[in-house]
Order: structure tokens, then C-alpha cells, then sequence
């Protein structure tokens, strides 16, 4: 087997030196035809890419990738907002709990909170629940509610601490800025409408559109 194998190199070797013209063309032309494969399957995935990004830029409106990059983190930030916006504000079980354990009151005093929500606000309701749900329990505290119609200036969190006077307020009032606070609850302060209004409110109402 192995002398039938050396007999065909051999007779291959023969044949190359007797033609090498011959041989030498064959390679160039085998070389040339690799080649040509080549240039054209690079051209043909050249073409295609670029038809690609054609039609990548068409359904950007010509935007570069930063742009729709840009344009996507934008659309992101909104959809985010959206949501933010439908889903119902809660007090959580946390929450409540860190409120409850700021609200203590002196031995013999006794505080009055009256939690007033806008009328038509859809998450209000739940909203004052669990609002209500930190303060029932707590030695001292009374609770009250109410539902106010037409508010004309909605807080700008939509919740706010109504005080007789935000610029002084009361030993009750400090207490309940404080709890609401230690709970990471944002709220704005804002007076009292009337001065009939002598215990403090936590008003809630619809939040407004950013």
C-alpha cells in the first residue's frame, strides 16, 4: 500500500516537471477563482449590511444610533412616569409602623388629626386607610374624616399637613411632621383655609400632571 502511494507521488512529481507551465497556470487560475469568491462574498455581505442600515435609519427617520438611543431612554423615563402615576399610593406596613412610633403623646394630653380627601380622588380612599390604620391604636390621638369637594390649589405631592400657622406650629403638628418624615413620606405644609380650623389636617388629594 505504501509503495502503491509513493508511486503516485512520484509519477505526480514527473508529471508537474514535465508541464510546469501548465501546472503554474492551473494554480494561478485556481487562485484567481478563490479570489474572485472571495471579493464577491465580501461585496455581497457589504451590500446586504448596507441595505441593513438602510432600512435601520428609515424606521429611525434617519436618526443616528445615539439619537434613537437618546429617544429610547426618553420614551423609557415616560413609560416609568406612567406608571409611577396609575399605581396607587399605599402607606406601607414599614411605614405605619415608623409613624406609630413617633407619634407618642404626653402623659395626659390628648391630639386630634383630621385626614380630609379630595373628592374624585381614586387612590384617595385607600390612601386614608392606611393613614388612618398608623394612627388608630396610638394612646392620645383621635381621628377624624372628612371629604372636601372643588379643591382649588391641589399640593404639589399630593398630600400636604394643613397647620394653623406653618411658621409656628404646634407641639401635635411638630410631632406629626417628624413621623411622617422618619416614614420618607414627602408632603408639602400649607395653612389653614379657615380659622375655624384649629387641629391639624393631612390632606390628600388627586396628584397633579408633571
Amino acid at each position: 500500500m505504501l509503495d502503491r502511494i509513493l508511486r503516485y507521488f512520484v509519477w505526480e512529481s514527473r508529471a508537474i516537471t514535465g508541464a510546469p507551465v501548465t501546472f503554474g497556470a492551473a494554480v494561478l487560475a485556481m487562485a484567481a477563482l478563490i479570489s474572485c469568491g472571495v471579493i464577491w462574498a465580501f461585496r455581497h455581505e457589504t451590500i446586504s449590511l448596507r441595505q441593513q442600515l438602510a432600512q435601520y435609519r428609515e424606521k429611525l427617520g434617519g436618526a443616528s444610533p445615539d439619537q434613537a438611543k437618546a429617544a429610547l431612554d426618553v420614551l423609557t423615563e415616560e413609560v416609568t412616569a406612567l406608571q409611577a402615576r396609575l399605581k396607587p399610593r399605599r402607606v406601607s406596613a414599614a411605614q405605619q409602623r415608623a409613624i406609630a412610633d413617633r407619634l407618642q403623646v404626653p402623659a395626659g394630653a390628648q391630639y386630634a388629626i383630621a385626614i380630609v380627601q379630595e373628592g374624585g380622588c381614586w387612590d384617595c380612599p385607600q390612601y386614608a386607610a392606611d393613614f388612618d390604620g398608623a394612627f388608630r391604636g396610638i394612646a392620645g390621638w383621635s381621628v377624624s374624616h372628612r371629604v372636601i369637594m372643588g379643591l382649588a390649589h391641589r399640593p404639589a405631592h399630593g398630600l400636604a399637613v394643613v397647620l394653623a400657622d406653618p411658621a409656628h406650629p404646634a407641639a401635635q403638628e411638630s410631632v406629626l411632621l417628624q413621623a411622617l418624615q422618619a416614614a420618607g413620606i414627602e408632603v408639602d405644609v400649607a395653612g389653614a383655609l379657615s380659622p375655624l380650623d384649629k387641629e391639624p389636617q393631612l390632606l390628600l388629594a388627586a396628584r397633579t400632571p408633571e
